[in-house]
């Protein structure tokens, strides 16, 4: 097993296709087969089964399995790869940041741009995963800061800088749309009973919230379907297939606002939020601090943001306010 062939595979797993896939690298359809085919042997398990009607490769558990290994592989070997260039470069200050899916694409696409422009000698490299996989990654000390998705990871603490409802996308011309839109402008939890509802799923905070939160109201949901792909979530809204997650930073962004077919609306109860985050036993470098300031200065611009100033000014420790 080799880095050619995890890359092949993991573009497959992603395309599903192998043309697709074989364009991207790019290599022939024959060559990239041939390495799976290899790759299979090797591991004595069948990775992709033909569907019987179109012919493209459908992910078996076995590869869902190994498409896990590879993010933590290709990981590694970039939190490797971070270490070589500190160890090249004493005068460079190295940040080495966990960013939660969805935190750092909030500030905008200029966000680490800008900050390094203001810090020059300063280099900060991320990995995004899901709140899961940040959290053990600061806790494991992979990480010197991470953007972490409220509420603040256990043996840490931290900066609030973003707090907001937790939104559904929905039809416009949904019943239950319409007499929220008639009423507070809000969903109930109990509006959400019996209705199919797209969310990122195991690993991710807004899951295991909704599903306690229901849980401890007796509202069951009818089902869940999980998808860690927003644009996924908000297309699955849009085709009236169920309800899509949203957060308070995407419900005005342009790319969800085209089509007055769908709307985001709030859930009593419930919120969504971030905040940079450190062990409790991690001393902050003057780059770092630096950082921490940037983000909360970054944090104010952030559309229905709910934090206060104050909020933002002090450290809060994740095993006081972990609930």
């Amino acid at each position: 097993m080799n880095s050619e062939q995890l890359y092949y595979f993991e573009l497959t797993y992603l395309e599903k296709s192998y043309s697709a896939a074989a364009r991207r690298v790019p290599v022939s359809h024959q060559g990239l087969t041939k390495s799976i085919r290899s790759l299979e042997r090797e591991l004595g398990v069948t990775l992709f089964v033909g569907d019987a009607e179109t012919g493209k490769p459908i992910p078996t558990a076995y590869a869902h399995e190994l498409y896990d290994f590879v993010q933590a592989y290709n990981n590694n070997v970039r939190l490797l790869q971070q270490s070589f260039q500190r160890l090249q470069g004493s005068e460079r200050h190295e940040i080495r940041l966990g960013a939660s899916l969805g935190t750092i694409p909030a500030f905008g696409r200029h966000f680490l741009d800008d900050f390094h422009k203001a810090y020059p000698n300063a280099h900060v490299s991320y990995w995004e995963s899901n709140d899961a996989l940040c959290e053990e990654g600061l806790q494991e000390e992979r990480f010197d800061l991470a953007l972490c998705v409220m509420p603040l990871t256990p043996g840490c603490t931290g900066r609030v800088l973003y707090r907001s409802p937790f939104f559904m996308w929905a039809r416009r011309d949904d019943p239950m749309t319409r007499r929220a839109l008639a009423g507070s402008g809000k969903l109930r939890l109990d509006d959400l009973s019996g209705r199919v509802i797209a969310i990122p799923g195991t690993g991710f905070k807004c899951y295991e919230q909704l599903k306690r939160v229901t849980a401890e109201h007796g509202v069951e949901i009818g089902r869940i379907i999980e998808m860690s792909e927003i644009f996924q979530i908000y297309s699955f809204a849009l085709s009236g297939d169920g309800l899509g997650f949203s957060n308070g930073t995407l419900v005005d962004h342009p790319a969800f606002t085209g089509d007055d077919s769908v709307v985001a609306l709030p859930i009593e109860g419930l919120t969504w939020g971030f905040a940079i985050e450190r062990l409790a036993s991690h001393a902050l470098t003057d780059v770092e601090k630096a950082f921490c300031d940037w983000c909360v200065i970054a944090s104010c611009a952030l559309p229905r943001n709910d934090v206060t100033i104050d909020e933002r000014r002090h450290e809060r420790c994740g095993e006081e306010h972990a609930g």
